[in-house]
């Protein structure tokens, strides 16, 4: 029975752009500029989505997506910018087969970046056992021998034709 897909989508924090914010309150009085600036930033903050899934990880901005598989994953770092550190905001470098990606101003993303690396050691086992698994499968379903031989009697026999044999046999081979 398939694993049912769980996803977590996370967002910079706001706490990343407090200076920003501050500025554009101050800013306010000067003809709306700081409802601009204000706006700006917000809209900066919302549009960037880090949607982390049982099967991998999606990071999407305004004009891009970055999307990696958590086989791929080979780990996870995570950086803490010094002022931000106060305030409990890091970032999580996130290393896979084709180079890294970061996710950034993440409230306390030390268990999170614990997570991913969980998770893709996980996925990768699972991985490896299913490649097992279809390397034991026997080439033909279950019964497959004793049909065949069954249809080698009736023709030693003469009970079929050679015609009948080898379109029977046909569809053993397909």
């Amino acid at each position: 029975m398939p694993k049912e897909k769980q996803t977590y989508d996370l967002h910079p924090d706001w706490r990343l752009y407090l200076g920003r914010f501050a500025l554009g309150v101050l800013l306010v009085p000067l003809l709306g500029l700081g409802i601009w600036l204000i706006w700006h930033y917000r809209k900066k903050l919302n549009a960037t989505v880090y949607r982390i899934s049982n099967s991998g990880i999606t990071i999407e901005r305004k004009d891009d997506r970055e999307t990696i598989t958590l086989a791929d994953v080979t780990g996870c770092k995570v950086h803490w910018h010094p002022l931000l550190k106060r305030f409990g905001i890091g970032s999580i470098v996130v290393s896979h087969s084709t180079g890294s990606a970061d996710i950034t101003a993440i409230s306390d993303p030390e268990p999170i970046a614990t997570l991913i690396e969980d998770a893709a050691a996980s996925e990768r086992e699972r991985m490896k056992i299913r490649e097992e698994v279809e390397r034991t499968k026997p080439p033909h379903p279950s019964g497959t021998l004793d049909k065949k031989n069954e249809l080698v009697g009736l023709w030693q026999q003469g009970l079929i034709s050679e015609k009948d044999y080898q379109q029977e046999l046909r569809k053993f081979e397909s």
